[in-house]
């Protein structure tokens, strides 16, 4: 093989390997792609306190369905998945939530509407209660005289975390894409929509479905939430507690 002969064949072989280099790259980016939006719903702050137990629970309201007049402890927080809700503090004006709404219950003062503003159709939401040591989930002013559906979530345990805020955000992911969450604080998560499926350095893959809830509580989990649908976005909305 002469001198050009080998030139030739050394460029052609250059130019093959940086096309697949390229080629590579953009895939690799392709997939790496988080393929999800998110928005913040709600900041708020509340008195420091030194937190050990997060209850939540998901009701289902039954149309026209009135919550008993009722006080927290523990402040409370929480998200409208479906439906509306008429919503009313002790010395402040009703406030109407609606499905996509995130919304926050103070400890203290009482709640006097909680209720399924519509007259035909259901509404489900979720709160999560931030207690201290031995602090019920809720107070009835009366003794209850009516089913509530409340269906208990998973408990999850703190060791006395000081905690002053909660921001909420609401994620969309596209099908087939995934987000990506790393805090130094607690994290609980709620699917408001679909099926996903969590990965995390601390505790392997499992799937959640719409209504259920996971965690991430400790600063070196990483956690990764995929939607695995081919044609269904999934939507997951996140409490940030600090």
């Amino acid at each position: 093989m002469n001198t050009h002969s080998k030139w030739v064949t050394s460029l052609t072989l250059a130019a093959t390997l940086f096309s697949a280099t390229v080629s590579n790259t953009a895939y690799s980016a392709a997939e790496t792609k988080l393929q999800e939006s998110t928005a913040k719903l709600l900041s708020v702050r509340f008195d420091a306190r030194k937190v050990v137990k997060i209850e939540a629970g998901d009701f289902h309201f039954v149309p026209g369905q009135v919550a008993p007049i009722h006080t927290h402890d523990a402040p409370a927080v929480g998200y409208v998945s479906k439906g509306q809700i008429l919503y009313q503090i002790e010395g402040q004006k009703p406030q109407l939530l609606r499905e996509g709404d995130a919304f926050y219950e103070p400890a203290g003062p009482r709640i006097l509407r909680f209720d399924n503003a519509s007259a035909t159709e259901e509404a489900i939401f979720i709160d999560f209660n931030l207690e201290q040591k031995d602090e019920p989930f809720i107070v009835f002013e009366k003794e209850l005289t009516e089913h509530i559906d409340r269906r208990a979530l998973p408990t999850v345990e703190l060791t006395g975390k000081t905690l002053s805020a909660t921001d909420i955000f609401v994620s969309e992911i596209e099908p087939k894409g995934h987000k990506r969450l790393e805090a130094d604080v607690p994290v609980l998560s709620y699917v408001a929509e679909g099926s996903v499926r969590v990965v995390t350095n601390a505790t392997g893959t499992q799937d959640y479905h719409a209504g259920e809830t996971f965690s991430l509580i400790e600063r070196t989990e990483i956690t990764t939430v995929v939607n695995d649908s081919q044609d269904s976005p999934a939507k997951v909305v996140s409490f940030y507690l600090r």
